[in-house]
């Protein structure tokens, strides 16, 4: 609905995937306000922004982390312009590690943005380089066995995850 209130053009994405999924929503109207992320867990390793449908898959990743001793605190800006900058920086700044998870390409989209603003604004609190979970650098497919193959999914996440977690702790003890 915040779409529709505001007097500015908006343009609004929905993923076809996510149209079956079942989700709490208020019986009062309501407004997700632009700019403003959703901190959908905390964790004390890694912080994981994703968009759309990944951050499903995201606090999936978490879940089997966590059985692990691993946790994650999962970021879901909702919103790219106005981008909740502040939320994603200070997650960082508390972890120490970024994962950023797009089902987009890895080039011009968000996951490189959200990289490079990490990497400018808070260089300095990163323990491991910033790792992103990306479709490949590839057309689409069509079929859809190939579009499950192609899509990042939650193995890929867990999979980033622990190498950035791995890494500090690797260069620690040399």
């Amino acid at each position: 609905t915040q779409a529709i209130r505001d007097d500015d053009p908006v343009i609004f994405f929905e993923h076809k995937a996510m149209y079956d999924e079942e989700m709490e929503v208020p019986d009062e109207p309501y407004a997700i306000p632009f700019g403003e992320a959703n901190v959908t867990r905390e964790g004390d390793d890694v912080t994981i922004v994703a968009f759309g449908r990944m951050v499903n898959f995201a606090n999936q990743a978490a879940d089997s982390l966590a059985k692990h001793g691993i946790t994650c605190t999962v970021v879901d800006p909702r919103t790219t312009s106005p981008l909740d900058t502040e939320t994603i920086l200070e997650t960082v700044e508390e972890t120490g590690r970024l994962v950023v998870v797009d089902e987009a390409h890895p080039r011009c989209g968000m996951a490189g943005d959200i990289a490079g603003l990490v990497a400018e604004r808070a260089f300095d609190s990163l323990k491991a380089p910033i790792k992103l979970v990306t479709a490949p650098h590839a057309p689409v497919p069509f079929s859809p066995v190939l579009e499950d193959i192609y899509i990042p999914g939650v193995a890929k996440i867990e999979e980033a995850v622990r190498a950035v977690v791995a890494h500090d702790r690797k260069v620690a003890a040399e």
